[in-house]
């Protein structure tokens, strides 16, 4: 059964009202890149992150073919908090010199690819995937190819009518403002969050996978990215893996293993005051920076006048500082008693459990405990959900 799901299922199926891909250039200032992050149509998704496009690229060429990598809030916050110049010189900066150059972020299908070729090209290390559309319509969804599961496509994506609604919306706001999206109106947007987010409206065509244990299907990782409690917490930007991009911040055993407290993530850092948790970040120990930025951290302003006032998000992101100055046990303590309790799952939950979790939380990524003592073992994210679920599927040849 789960061939049905990924063989016959295409993107269309999954593209009602998704927004186009949102970006900067690579000459906006980092400043720009900042603001765009929270504003973005996509920051409604677990990875909130912009694109930076390449300079001078034609607005109709291939979307994919334009973008240089994909910014995140913690790239941000990194930056600010390692540059020697000062938080005003490094916001200045050009959102292509602090972007890592990674084009093959963002990919482009049709939208008859089959929903395995999008999964693959995922685990292949993209994250957004363009499909194609016209520009006047909303993406709709083709109830012929994957009429079992229309049902679920649309309890997810929406309605068609509302999806066109949200698409003429897009568009119009799309042309007030060209260099948020710079062409690239002419596609929907899939995210990795979009992908579970259907999957899990499938489980039953999935089965038996999803009901078996994490750790039965070797879908946990255990080379996790840690930094120690007591460590700077400037060294978290130092460590951050690929996949998933966040690292567990740990007390270390006596007999040499981990509990985590907390975590440091662009997930975590999303909506947050980038400038005082940078300065949080360059002076405090990892467990203070961590609990400090989910329990005093500063949500960044709402509406449309952040998306309007790009251009001078300066003031805004530096306006007012975040209360990181509490003493060390009163941030154990708000650690120990969430407030940057790292999600967990234990080793022995099943797939479905851990996959309603992460779209519960709207998180890229949960910790894996075992034992008594919930001894940190690994963790899950999206490449070990879409490993598992396709592990007996291949995919035709082309």
């Amino acid at each position: 059964m789960a061939h049905i799901v990924f063989l016959r299922a295409s993107a269309a199926d999954l593209t009602a009202g998704k927004p186009p891909l949102r970006g900067v250039p690579a000459s906006a200032p980092l400043s720009a890149a900042a603001a765009a992050i929270p504003a973005s149509q996509e920051a409604d998704v677990a990875e909130a992150d912009v694109a930076v496009w390449r300079d001078g690229a034609s607005p109709l060429a291939p979307a994919a073919a334009t973008v240089i990598g994909l910014i995140s809030s913690f790239d941000v916050v990194a930056f600010l908090a390692s540059h020697v110049g000062g938080t005003a010189a490094a916001l200045r900066t050009p959102a292509g010199d602090v972007v890592a150059h990674q084009p093959a972020l963002v990919r482009e299908v049709e939208p008859h690819t089959r929903l395995i070729e999008i999964v693959e090209l995922m685990k292949q290390g993209a994250r957004r995937v363009l499909v194609r559309k016209n520009i006047t319509e909303a993406c709709t969804v083709d109830k012929k190819p994957f009429a079992p599961f229309y049902k679920a496509a649309l309890k997810i994506t929406g309605t068609p009518r509302a999806a066109a609604a949200a698409g003429k919306q897009a568009v119009n706001r799309s042309s007030s403002s060209p260099p948020a999206t710079f062409g690239c109106d002419r596609y929907c947007c899939l995210t990795r969050e979009d992908i579970v987010r259907f999957l899990i409206n499938c489980l039953g065509a999935l089965a038996p996978t999803p009901l078996q244990s994490i750790s039965s299907l070797g879908a946990v990782n255990r080379g996790y990215a840690h930094v120690e409690a007591s460590s700077p917490a400037i060294e978290a930007s130092w460590m951050v893996p690929a996949e998933p991009r966040a690292v567990a911040v740990v007390q270390t055993n006596r007999d040499g293993t981990h509990k985590v407290l907390a975590d440091v993530s662009a997930h975590r850092l999303w909506r947050r005051d980038y400038v005082a948790a940078a300065d949080a970040m360059a002076s405090l120990s990892s467990l203070n920076f961590a609990a400090g930025v989910e329990a005093r951290g500063m949500s960044a302003p709402d509406g449309d006048a952040e998306a309007a006032d790009v251009a001078a998000p300066l003031s805004r992101l530096g306006s007012r500082r975040v209360g990181f100055e509490d003493s060390l046990v009163e941030q154990m303590m708000m650690a120990s008693h969430g407030g940057n309790a790292a999600l967990r799952c234990r080793s022995t939950s099943s797939l479905a459990a851990v996959i309603a979790q992460m779209l519960s939380y709207r998180t890229t990524h949960i910790w894996v405990t075992h034992g008594e003592d919930d001894v940190l073992v690994g963790v899950v994210g999206y490449m070990e959900i879409f490993n598992a679920v396709t592990r007996d599927v291949v995919a035709p040849p082309a």
